[in-house]
């Protein structure tokens, strides 16, 4: 129901705007300031069977006046009697048939002003280009002054006379400038528009054969051509009815040929209006082959059934496309549909008996139409740079991402090698200071013992050199965490407190949190540990040593007898490890804060940050 609504609704359309174009046309036939408008006449019909002059009794009648031609009439031309007053002006003076059909012979006053109407020749035809003539002194009679004009028609169609003007030559030579301009300059334009864009069109088709249609538009393009180039320049075509014929067949091709491209174009694939068009196409050029009437209207009249079918299939497939934006829709649409609309205006005012067009439109239908199809092509190509800009942001992002992903790759590796690198220093590293100064260490303690002679000083310097170089192999070790380095400062302290009679309290869970946990920072915390741990070892006396680890704070304490703040600060750290000013100094460096209580009860040393 809704596109069946929508298919009824699409001739409504066209049929308003076709009435709002002709309300808001200009008059066609305005009066003018410096000439005359002759829109009254006397007319008679002239038949086959009559010896001339055969016009006796003539009949009134207004302008514009139509005369229909039918098969089984003898009727084969239209005498018209046109008068004016000579005007007082000195001026050349001149006279304009803004439009005539089919052919004209022009007399005034019995002198033929008319070219290309020898009596012997062949008929000129005049339907589409106004004719213009100057009215020499010689000619014009004093008073009164009379303008025959004589319409025949070559084959069956329509004889119509349209109001003529007579006035000053250079006002009447502008009248006729215009309205050539309108009509055959206009039509000539198009033929000229028809060329090129078949062209391009052609060039665009042989680029780009992937099914978009395109090769429909060359063809329509030249369908446009042929039945421009009739109308543009009918006196200039092949003699013979059959030209008529394929004219009018161009044009059911080119509506053809639109809709194809259309169908094809936007993917659209309703099967009813494919059969829709195809089968009105094919009523319309058997009606045509036929040459019978039908309804009243002549048979080249009824042959557009197709092509009025096919502009309503057109504006459907427009209207209903998702493949474009729906302002582009909408410009679309009112481009086609203007078009439509011009061309019912045109076949108005050719098929109907009765004139009921002020203003047909037809050449103004085919260059809207043009417009509508270049409008297509360029929101398609815009359509494809869109598409292919966005391909393009696309894959620079994807090259950006790539390339973000190679350098964090390749510094990654660096990483890795440098890691490597690191690892084998540091391995070798600890075996020299393991088996190097380590080992030499070793033999002075062990040479000290078996000497028999005990030095406490050097004993305890050997040791303590001995517990930093340990110290600072298990941070050569790995990236160590504040409690793995804790557990080997028991690991290395416990035979020391073993020798002492003393232990440890071991209280440490979790992993203490510190914000910049480099190795240099780890180890200089740990230094200070260790030397918090031996100090109450040797000096203090204890037997319980107690280490306890908060989030961000480490605890050792001991129940030794204490020491003097005072003396021991100002004792140089040679004479016993690094010595308070030491442990405060490293602190310091690392950031972190220190807070040593003693008393006779014990010692507490608080490193927190």
């Amino acid at each position: 129901m809704h596109t069946f609504a929508l298919l009824l609704a699409i001739p409504l359309f066209i049929g308003a705007l076709t009435t709002l174009i002709q309300l808001l046309a200009i008059n066609p036939y305005p009066e003018m300031t410096r000439g005359e408008r002759l829109d009254s006449a006397e007319m008679c019909l002239q038949h086959a069977d009559a010896q001339e002059p055969d016009c006796q009794d003539f009949t009134p009648v207004t302008l514009p006046h139509v005369t229909t031609l039918e098969r089984d009439t003898t009727v084969v031309g239209a005498h018209y009697r046109l008068t004016f007053d000579r005007p007082a002006s000195d001026d050349l003076q001149a006279f304009v048939a803004p439009r005539v059909t089919d052919h004209a012979r022009i007399e005034v006053n019995g002198i033929r002003m008319s070219p290309n109407s020898e009596p012997d020749g062949p008929l000129w035809h005049d339907w589409n280009r106004p004719i213009y003539g100057a009215l020499p002194e010689p000619v014009l009679r004093p008073g009164g002054n009379r303008i025959d004009i004589t319409l025949t028609q070559s084959d069956i169609g329509r004889l119509a006379l349209y109001p003529v003007y007579v006035g000053e030559a250079d006002a009447i030579r502008l009248t006729w400038l215009s309205r050539f301009a309108f009509r055959t300059g206009m039509v000539r334009m198009n033929i000229g528009l028809a060329a090129i864009l078949g062209g391009a069109f052609f060039a665009l088709w042989r680029m780009n054969r992937r099914g978009q249609g395109l090769g429909w538009l060359p063809l329509a393009m030249a369908g446009a051509t042929i039945f421009g180039w009739q109308l543009a320049y009918p006196n200039m075509t092949p003699p013979g009815s059959w030209w008529r014929f394929a004219s009018i067949l161009s044009m059911h091709g080119t509506a053809y040929c639109l809709y194809m491209f259309l169908r094809d174009f936007f993917q659209e694939r309703s099967r009813l209006a494919f059969i829709a068009v195809h089968a009105t196409m094919a009523v319309g050029l058997a009606i045509l082959l036929a040459g019978q009437p039908v309804a009243g209207i002549s048979a080249t009249g009824a042959s557009f059934i197709g092509v009025a079918i096919a502009i309503i299939c057109i504006l459907w497939i427009l209207i209903t496309t998702p493949l474009i934006a729906r302002a582009d829709r909408i410009a679309l649409v009112l481009l086609f549909g203007l078009s439509a609309s011009c061309a019912v205006t045109a076949w108005l005012d050719s098929f109907l008996v009765r004139q009921v067009v002020r203003l047909p439109l037809g050449q103004v239908a085919v260059t809207l139409l043009f417009a509508g199809i270049s409008w297509t092509l360029v929101q398609w190509l815009v359509e494809i740079k869109r598409q292919r800009d966005r391909l393009s942001e696309s894959l620079r992002d994807q090259v950006r991402a790539k390339s973000a992903e190679l350098d964090e790759m390749y510094r990654a590796l660096g990483r890795q090698k440098e890691k490597q690198v690191v690892a084998q220093e540091r391995q070798r590293i600890m075996l020299d200071l393991h088996d190097g100064i380590g080992g030499q260490l070793v033999n002075t303690l062990a040479y000290l013992e078996n000497s028999g002679r005990d030095d406490p000083v050097l004993r305890n310097a050997l040791e303590d050199a001995l517990g930093d170089m340990a110290l600072m192999i298990d941070s050569l070790h790995s990236d160590l965490e504040i409690s793995a380095a804790l557990g080997m400062i028991r690991n290395r302290l416990e035979p020391l407190l073993d020798r002492h009679h003393a232990r440890f309290e071991w209280k440490v869970e979790g992993d203490p949190r510190f914000d910049v946990p480099t190795r240099s920072n780890v180890l200089g915390m740990m230094r200070i540990v260790q030397e918090a741990i031996t100090n109450a070892v040797k000096h203090s006396g204890a037997d319980v040593i107690t280490v306890q680890t908060g989030e961000r704070d480490i605890w050792i304490t001991d129940n030794g007898q204490g020491f003097d703040q005072d003396v021991e600060a100002d004792r140089h750290p040679s004479e016993s490890g690094l010595g308070l000013k030491g442990m405060r100094q490293r602190s310091s460096d690392i950031g972190i804060s220190l807070e040593i209580d003693t008393s006779d009860k014990g010692t507490s040393v608080h490193l927190f940050w």
